[in-house]
């Protein structure tokens, strides 16, 4: 335990100082590089935006902190500094008849405070180690909590998710057998009635597109609630874009939209479902497809890669189906269409939320689509773009 903690204690440390006062300034400076002390980096600088610009382009383990600079005064310094790099170690450095605004900034973001002439050098170097040590555990905590939150919400959103799926299979086989012949007998009577009407002729039509639109519907939900019945092969992705390609080829000619590929030729092939994938590539390019009715360009992207530590392709509810240096395959479809609302971005995976209700939408494609991708232990995300229009993106373990 001893060696332990003498390690920690010795930890080289890379120290930024913001104080304006010279003689301040100069009595920390030589603390700091007392040979006791494990500082392995010392910066110093005098006002609080100098003191962020240094943050924002170099790495530092803790920062002194004195209050009341010329940019800035009192403990709105702290709390400026706090909010923009909440990650780092801050001890205040306070007067020396501050004692009460010291304990005050340990509820505003600091580890620790210290009042001038009142401190030694190994007393500023301990300091400087165990607000290491808190700030560590604090950001840990921070990090553990808002997992155990998305963890709760994922539960309780698959618990749903599983109600739905019952109740959609039971109500889908219920409906799906007298649609089915009510499709049957209209298509029958169209066939007989050999000079019906116009108005009889109409009113047939109309019950076949409102029988037909139910009847998809109904797919619909039996593909929601029978995900779980997959058949997977090895797959080459490239060849899967293009048969979704292809059956989309009708509404990309009629709207107009150039189609751009982008595909990796070394691409290895993947375990999946390949009707199912195609099904989600399908739903991806028609949502693009409808966000550009006036023409427009898609870019279909297919490449591999490894990934990083931060795994920023990854949105936060997937991250825990992958690990730094897994390799993957990654198709993108970026379109310039008009891009994705806020408040249809938070939506946008809801089982029947859709922007085309009155176009014959089920709002079923892409929730369809999330749990397919969950089912491959993949991810799928979609988000606009900051030159315009949006972005999909499937992302598959190789």
């Amino acid at each position: 335990m001893t060696n332990s903690n003498k390690s920690r204690f010795d930890y080289p440390l890379k120290v930024l100082v913001v104080e304006d006062n010279e003689v301040d300034k100069k009595v920390i400076e030589s603390m700091l590089n007392d040979p006791t002390s494990s500082i392995s980096y010392i910066k110093l600088t005098n006002t609080l935006n100098s003191a962020l610009k240094i943050l924002k382009e170099s790495k530092f383990d803790a920062v002194v902190l004195d209050l009341n600079l010329p940019d800035s005064k009192g403990v709105g310094t702290l709390e400026k500094l706090n909010k923009r790099f909440p990650e780092i170690a801050i001890i205040v450095n306070t007067g020396a008849y501050e004692d009460e605004l010291g304990l005050q900034t340990l509820t505003l973001g600091a580890q620790d405070f210290l009042v001038k002439g009142r401190y030694t050098s190994y007393v500023l170097n301990k300091v400087l180690h165990y607000c290491l040590e808190r700030k560590r555990a604090e950001v840990e905590l921070k990090r553990a909590y808002a997992q155990l939150k998305e963890t709760q919400g994922q539960l309780v959103q698959a618990e749903k998710m599983k109600v739905v799926g019952g109740l959609a299979s039971g109500i889908a086989h219920e409906v799906k057998n007298p649609l089915s012949t009510i499709l049957y007998g209209v298509t029958y009577l169209i066939q007989q009635l050999k000079s019906p009407s116009r108005d009889v002729e109409t009113v047939l039509t109309n019950i076949k597109e409102a029988t037909n639109k139910a009847n998809n519907i109904i797919t619909g939900l039996l593909d929601f609630a029978s995900l779980s019945k997959v058949d997977r092969e090895k797959a080459d992705l490239n060849h899967v874009i293009e048969r979704a390609l292809a059956l989309a080829s009708h509404l990309i000619s009629k709207n107009k939209i150039n189609v751009v590929k982008k595909y990796q030729t070394t691409l290895p092939k993947i375990n999946i479902d390949v009707n199912r994938i195609e099904q989600v590539l399908i739903n991806l390019i028609l949502n693009s497809v409808y966000a550009m009715p006036k023409g427009g360009k898609i870019v279909l992207i297919s490449k591999s890669e490894i990934l990083n530590e931060n795994m920023p392709e990854i949105p936060l509810e997937d991250r825990d189906k992958f690990e730094p240096g897994d390799e993957v395959a990654v198709i993108s479809i970026e379109d310039s269409g008009c891009g994705l609302s806020q408040e249809v971005s938070k939506q946008l995976f809801d089982p029947f939320f859709t922007t085309r209700r009155a176009k014959g939408g089920t709002g079923l494609g892409l929730s369809v689509s999330k749990n397919i991708m969950a089912i491959h232990e993949g991810s799928i995300s979609v988000k606009n773009k900051k030159t315009g229009g949006a972005i999909a993106k499937i992302i598959l373990k190789i």
